[in-house]
């Protein structure tokens, strides 16, 4: 399954506040490599950055590292952002679903942007990580 996991997945898993639904999906994801691709974009790494301690980063690094490499934003059609703009998503809602359009994600991973699912027809399945595990 390919997936974009969104910011708050990484931080919930790898940051002070803890979420163990988020930390057992990053486990989960590094044990079953072969089964599973992770996709994440520079402005994803950005958030998880300045949410993060330098030490927490360094760990999330070493898991990106793992298991992808990073897409910059750039890359993402313009068009692809557009369109989700056109539809009212807020620019940085619109960049993370056009990356995960661009990527062709099975799901976004995210505990925050639960209305993404309401918009119908998205080509990709909105989850939360407790969602995802029982899917994977």
């Amino acid at each position: 399954m390919r997936l974009v996991l969104d910011a708050n997945e990484y931080i919930f898993a790898l940051g002070f506040f803890r979420k163990e639904t988020c930390e057992s999906l990053l486990k989960v994801l590094i044990d079953n490599l072969s089964l599973h691709s992770i996709c994440i974009c520079r402005t994803i790494v950005e958030e998880v950055r300045s949410n993060l301690t330098p030490k927490e980063f360094h760990n999330f690094v070493r898991f990106v590292n793992i298991l992808t490499t990073i897409d910059e934003d750039f890359l993402i059609p313009f068009e692809l952002g557009a369109k989700y703009e056109t539809k009212g998503f807020k620019e940085a809602d619109a960049l993370i679903a056009a990356y995960s359009e661009w990527v062709g994600a099975n799901a976004l991973v995210t505990e925050n942007r639960h209305f993404l699912s309401n918009h119908p027809n998205l080509p990709f399945k909105v989850l939360t990580a407790k969602e995802c595990l029982n899917l994977i």
